[in-house]
Formats: C-alpha cells, structure tokens, sequence
C-alpha cells in the first residue's frame, strides 16, 4: 500500500472517506444488532448532505476580460503602493522616536551621572510580558481603567 506522502491530496482524501465509511458501516451494524436505532439511515437528508459535502467540485478558472486584468493589476499597484508609504510613515515614525529617546539619555547624562547609570544597569530578572514586551500595531486586549 502507498504511503500518505506519496498520494495526492486527492486520493489521499478519497481513501479516508473509504476507510471512514467502512468503519461507520461496522458501528451502525453492531449498533442495529443491539437494537439501537440509527439516525443515519432514517434521515434522507443524511445522504443529500454527504453528497453536499464530499463530492470533488471541478474547479474552473474563472474567464478575465483584459478590463478585468487592467483592474487586478491597478488594484496589486495601488495596494504596493499603500504598502510602501505606510512603511515609509512608520520608519519616519520610528526614526523620530529614536532620536529623542537618545536626546533624553543625553540629558540624563548632562543632568545627573548616577541616574544615567542606574539606567544603564539591565535587570537581571526582567519577567518577558513586562518588562520584555515586544511592540505590537494591534491595540491592547486591556482597556484602561480610571
């Protein structure tokens, strides 16, 4: 027998729902011999469903106009585009962020040597979600509470 790497996700697929139909034949048979009823053979939309739900759709390229082209490609341009200047808007962001936070540590520097120090001094025990939090553009799960 063909091992499950070597089959195509189709086969693959068709040969569990074979194996998965055998063994649910060999349920419902020991079911009915100890006289439980079964809710799969009672119910013809059972089958309307499994054909639903199981059988291959052939899969079709939809047909595209060259106006339907033109769109997709000035649609791929424009969100390039959107992609491009957010990213230039929040390196500048970044940069900007950057710059006075090195102004800052210059102060501190100029202002008191201890205290630049003390805050040069890395935590030997940082605990990763508080003081290790990595910044993150989705807003916080934690509203604030006044």
């Amino acid at each position: 027998m063909l091992t499950a790497s070597l089959l195509s996700t189709r086969s693959r697929n068709a040969l569990l729902r074979a194996t998965a139909a055998s063994r649910g034949a060999a349920k419902r048979a020991k079911a009915a011999s100890r006289g439980v009823p079964s809710h799969l053979s009672s119910d013809p939309r059972y089958e309307t469903m499994k054909q639903l739900m199981f059988q291959d759709m052939p899969r079709t390229i939809p047909v595209l106009t060259e106006a339907d082209m033109e769109r997709h490609a000035t649609i791929l341009r424009a969100i390039d585009i959107e992609k491009s200047e957010s990213g230039v808007v929040r390196r500048t962001e970044r940069e900007a962020k950057f710059r006075m936070m090195e102004e800052a540590f210059e102060a501190l520097k100029k202002l008191d040597e201890r205290l630049f120090e003390a805050a040069c001094v890395k935590e030997p025990n940082a605990v990763f979600p508080r003081q290790m939090r990595v910044p993150t553009e989705t807003p916080s799960v934690r509203v604030w509470e006044y």
